[in-house]
């Protein structure tokens, strides 16, 4: 709050429309948000060099298959009632927390118990020995608590939003992080338990994160159940939960598609290439959508919307592709310091991996139509073809070209999904499209997806080679950027009245 006290008189003297107010504003609201998501998603990163030099590409894949599995059943457990909280917490106020917060608790962990119990059941049987392909699986037991644990993390995280305990959600955050990294290096470098050691720290790490933020609430007392609380908020928050899941699904159909008709290495090589992506998501989706949240509503009640809108649709369009092309351009870097030589296969598949990120933040402005005209209900629908086309795209493409094709499939989802959201809204709020700004780094994608093999070695022979790429890449879509904003200022300025 400060921040944006500071620098919104500074930036009013500066700049003469609401465009550029918008843009700037939109901006600097990522880049406050990014040390927020850093604290969160760092645990992604730092655990992933441990795990990639003591494990082998087969191993990474069965830990990758059962990683996004335990995601999907966190996501599908915890019922929507993380966004029913939210809504209750602000319907009632905090004088009815512990009731809200112990209704919320005591559903989200039942439905986590059942369905980690059902996972852990599965991974023990003989039909877990088929699935992952390995005949010691004993870290199966460890699964459930994970499941409940990680449930229940969550939904207290989505109380300190509530309450804007942004210090605590920070340390809840960081302890989570030592305690798993710690344990992790104790039970996978120095006692060399691989997979179980995985599971271990990752068990530990959870189970104090929970503790330090669960403790104080136990400690006053306030927790209580109310079972009719707990219905009401189970049938606002349900409905949303199917939307969560598609998104889910459309990560994780790929994995199970390779587990189908490839090997465990194909899907370690392509869960490596997804975990080092996820830099990029970390860095341009998390902070951009979190802003996004907090503006989009805010410009429609603004002088030339309907413009501002279209040039942050083309804009956004520009950025993340771009931003991607660097990341493809760093590509040796990101793999030497994330993966070991044993993993230089799936640096063929990153480039497709970091173009369907580059998408995934379009979803954002192409559905600001949907939003602004309350028909959410599409939603539901959009992300369902995208799943449907994905596991169709799967079945045909994945087993002939394995986890290229599990890359094509998720990317032809994806790019289905946002070009609905932007026609579907379109139909409520027209806006105009600006795609020759994207021009560019469209041209170069073409470029990178045909010539990849080729193109990866080129940038292995010297740093200088991606900095000096880098800086072209840089300067060319700045330059196009500061052009169209100084033509999008002279156009306001022409149809101001007089």
């Amino acid at each position: 709050m400060i921040l944006t006290r500071l620098r919104l008189p500074f930036f009013d003297k500066r700049v003469e429309s609401f465009v550029l107010s918008s843009l700037f504003t939109l901006a600097s609201d990522s880049a406050i948000y990014l040390a927020g998501v850093l604290m969160i998603g760092l645990g992604n990163f730092v655990l992933l060099p441990l795990y990639t030099r003591y494990l082998s590409p087969a191993e990474f894949g069965v830990y990758s298959l059962v990683d996004i599995t335990i995601l999907v059943l966190v996501t599908v457990t915890q019922l929507g009632l993380g966004v029913s909280y939210l809504k209750w917490f602000a319907d009632l106020g905090g004088t009815q927390r512990g009731t809200i917060l112990g209704s919320t608790l005591i559903t989200g962990s039942l439905a986590a118990f059942v369905g980690g119990g059902l996972l852990a059941i599965v991974v023990a049987s003989p039909l877990g020995e088929r699935w992952l392909q390995i005949p010691e699986r004993s870290f199966a037991w460890t699964l459930l608590p994970i499941v409940v644990l990680e449930n229940v993390q969550g939904l207290l995280l989505t109380d300190l939003r509530a309450r804007r305990k942004a210090a605590i959600f920070s340390a809840a955050a960081l302890i989570r992080l030592l305690a798993i990294v710690g344990a992790s290096l104790w039970f996978i470098a120095a006692q060399r338990q691989g997979l179980n050691g995985i599971f271990w720290g990752r068990l530990f790490g959870n189970s104090l994160g929970v503790l330090v933020i669960l403790a104080p609430a136990f400690l006053a007392g306030h927790l209580r159940v109310a079972w009719p609380i707990a219905a009401a908020m189970l049938r606002y928050g349900l409905p949303l939960t199917w939307s969560a899941l598609m998104a889910m699904m459309l990560d994780a159909s790929g994995r199970y598609f390779l587990s189908l008709y490839s090997t465990m290495e194909q899907i370690g090589l392509y869960g490596v290439a997804i975990k080092i992506s996820n830099v990029f998501q970390m860095l341009v989706n998390q902070p951009f959508g979190i802003a996004w949240g907090g503006l989009m509503f805010q410009i429609a009640k603004q002088p030339n919307a309907r413009f501002v809108y279209s040039k942050i649709l083309s804009y956004l369009l520009v950025v993340s592709l771009s931003a991607a092309l660097l990341f493809v351009l760093f590509t040796p870097l990101l793999f030497s310091i994330f993966a070991t030589d044993s993993y230089a296969a799936a640096t063929a598949v990153f480039p497709f991996v970091l173009l369907v990120r580059a998408v995934q933040v379009m979803e954002y402005p192409t559905a600001v139509g949907i939003y602004l005209s309350g028909r959410t209900k599409h939603f539901a629908l959009i992300y369902t073809i995208g799943l449907a086309s994905n596991i169709a795209a799967n079945y045909v493409v994945t087993p002939a070209y394995g986890m290229f094709g599990a890359a094509w499939a998720w990317l032809i989802a994806w790019m289905l999904i946002t070009s609905l959201m932007l026609w579907v809204g379109h139909r409520y709020y027209p806006l105009d499209y600006y795609w020759k700004l994207a021009l560019i780094p469209v041209t170069l994608w073409v470029l990178v997806l045909f010539n990849v093999w080729w193109l990866l070695p080129v940038l292995s022979v010297h740093l200088l080679v991606q900095l000096l790429l880098a800086f072209i890449l840089i300067a060319s879509v700045g330059l196009l950027l500061i052009s169209d904003i100084r033509v999008g200022r002279k156009k306001i300025a022409e149809e101001k009245p007089v």
